[in-house]
């Protein structure tokens, strides 16, 4: 019996090493391979998906960004100079554009557009998706509408910022906190100064033309301008004809101001510079300039008369060229070329006197006397 036991027993296969050898399973490394490949799968599905969304959402923003837009179909969106992408975005929710400003971030990151915004005025819609959006703020901002700032002749500072401000074109304060300054930008302003007589020395050199102004231009934008006008017209030519005539260019520029004041006529300018020049190289000094008692009621806050009246030649003023001799503190308006030519080259004559007719023509005369008999003439009544 123990032999038949032992026959039956199962004999244990052994390898070449003498090991026995482990039975395999190659149905579990099917499984593991299949989720593999069905893992894999689904990545291409999914890069597939979103590929293609975005493509369509690239196409559709692309042909949102090529959509002609007006003022009146669409909103101009203003990006300010310096604005960072987290600027824009910010700006872009408050006003309704996205829902997602961390979304546009990362879109202008990953798609290149995060430098790449422009400043300026841009027409876009709440339509438009982030793309279009990026697209369009990269893109070529709108033309800056303008605006024509004329700058008149013949009136004061004062009554220059009035105007402007009056027009809605300036902020009275700051224009005249900016011509309160003392400059050396320029030759022109560098012995110019504020002094108790004169407050503003910027007063005569905001030359008086029409400007062509950019939106977003500020106060000083236009000062700058108006400056850069006045160094452009004001020649070297006319810096060594100021040193011939032992004048400043601040005193030439004051009495090309008193002429532009005095004169109706351009064929007057020459021949009234003519009288000043005289009396500032006579014993008589007085300029008895009327302009400048116009100037002194102006500041001491009393206004334009239409006539100068005797008892305004009482004025307690430096600007008062009855009572104090030579040229006045400043400039009394901002004059144009032409009166600045005529400060620089008068007429050779012997006049000392002149006064306008009712009908605005100058009589010109050498003498006191000449002078007041040619009033009496023409039944004009004078303060010498």
């Amino acid at each position: 019996m123990q032999k038949n036991d032992t026959l039956l027993k199962p004999v244990e296969k052994k390898s070449k090493l003498g090991k026995s050898k482990k039975t395999r399973k190659p149905k579990k490394k099917r499984y593991f391979f299949l989720k593999f490949l069905i893992l894999v799968l689904i990545c291409v599905v999914v890069f597939m998906a979103c590929s293609l969304y975005g493509y369509r959402y690239i196409a559709e923003g692309t042909a949102q960004a090529q959509m002609p837009l007006t003022e009146q179909t669409g909103v101009v969106f203003k990006v300010s100079s310096g604005s960072s992408a987290v600027n824009i975005a910010e700006q872009l929710k408050e006003q309704g554009f996205i829902d997602n400003t961390q979304l546009f971030k990362l879109l202008s990151k990953f798609m290149g557009f995060d430098s790449a915004y422009k400043a300026g005025n841009f027409i876009i819609s709440h339509d438009m998706n982030y793309y279009a959006l990026m697209v369009v703020l990269s893109g070529e901002p709108l033309k800056n509408p303008t605006k024509d700032i004329m700058i008149p002749e013949g009136k004061t500072l004062i009554e220059t910022v009035a105007i402007l401000s009056a027009q809605g074109y300036i902020d009275e304060g700051k224009f005249l906190r900016i011509a309160e300054r003392e400059t050396e930008v320029f030759n022109f302003l560098k012995d110019v100064k504020a002094t108790d007589s004169r407050k503003y020395p910027l007063e005569g050199y905001l030359y008086p033309d029409t400007y062509r102004m950019d939106e977003g231009w500020t106060e000083q934008d236009l000062v700058d301008r108006m400056l850069n006008e006045f160094h452009r017209v004001f020649k070297q030519e006319y810096y060594e004809r100021a040193e011939e005539l032992g004048m400043t260019i601040d005193e030439v520029i004051t009495l090309a101001s008193l002429i532009e004041m005095e004169a109706v006529h351009p064929a007057d300018y020459k021949k009234i510079s003519s009288v000043f020049h005289n009396r500032l190289n006579s014993d008589i000094k007085l300029l008895q300039c009327d302009a400048t008692i116009q100037y002194a009621r102006i500041y001491e806050g009393l206004g334009r008369t239409s006539a100068v009246l005797f008892k305004d030649l009482e004025i307690e003023h430096p600007y008062n060229t009855y009572k104090y001799p030579g040229l006045p503190p400043g400039p009394i308006c901002s004059p144009r070329i032409d009166c600045i030519e005529a400060a620089l080259y008068p007429e050779k004559t012997n006049y000392f006197y002149f006064f306008a007719t009712p009908e605005g023509e100058n009589i010109y005369n050498e003498t006191l006397e000449g002078h007041n008999r040619d009033q009496q003439k023409y039944g004009v009544s004078g303060f010498n």
